[in-house]
């Protein structure tokens, strides 16, 4: 919810609030995902608050579901870094991740996605969000048994997201998703186009959004 470097002059939350709400009715999303939030939590009237909440190293995770699943879930913090939240009637749980930061995290990485497989109560885990994994890593969390297709393009590009005038130029797939067997990932899309509004083209965030339907196999 932090203005971007190229927002117009005067820009304001609730504006950015008012496209993220766009963005989820025409996705139509079962779940949705946020990290890095201040305390206000986008308001989408399809979906409601899952009650299970935690602070990261940068901000609040929060994880909305379509209020026609509200009644069927059971949700948890992970600590710091993930909200965990279980539909064990279909045997898969969903967990929203802001996992730590840089090159010298990848050990506390592994550790807190372990514990997710570790303390999971379905067969069947997806773990998406802002994991800022790097690619080299992926071996080491396919070895916890998640598999770890990277998005079709990056979600994080610096070079066209000049979301802060003096930040470096590098792209990168921070956010991302792994899964366990007897899952597939399907129709994922990153959305890496900027928004053209009052005479200026800017982000919403540093990050670009992601979204894909989980099916179950």
């Amino acid at each position: 919810m932090e203005n971007s470097h190229g927002a117009p002059v005067g820009w304001r939350v609730d504006q950015t609030e008012s496209l993220v709400r766009e963005r989820v009715l025409a996705t139509a999303p079962d779940f949705v995902c946020f990290q890095e939030l201040p305390g206000l939590v986008p308001y989408v009237e399809t979906h409601e608050l899952i009650p299970a909440n935690t602070v990261s190293h940068c901000g609040n995770l929060a994880t909305l579901v379509r209020r026609e699943l509200l009644d069927q879930v059971e949700s948890r913090a992970v600590g710091k870094c993930a909200v965990l939240t279980a539909i064990e009637s279909a045997g898969i749980s969903i967990a929203n991740v802001h996992l730590p930061p840089g090159s010298n995290g990848k050990a506390e990485r592994l550790s807190a996605i372990q514990r997710l497989v570790s303390i999971c109560p379905t067969s069947r885990l997806v773990v998406i969000g802002d994991t800022n994994t790097r690619i080299g890593e992926t071996p080491s969390i396919e070895a916890l048994g998640l598999l770890g297709d990277l998005p079709p393009s990056p979600t994080w590009d610096s070079r066209i997201n000049r979301f802060r005038a003096d930040g470096k130029k590098y792209t990168a797939y921070f956010t991302r998703y792994f899964h366990s067997d007897g899952l597939a990932v399907k129709d994922v899309r990153v959305f890496n186009q900027a928004w053209d509004l009052e005479g200026s083209r800017f982000f919403l965030s540093d990050h670009f959004a992601l979204a894909g339907r989980v099916e179950l196999r």
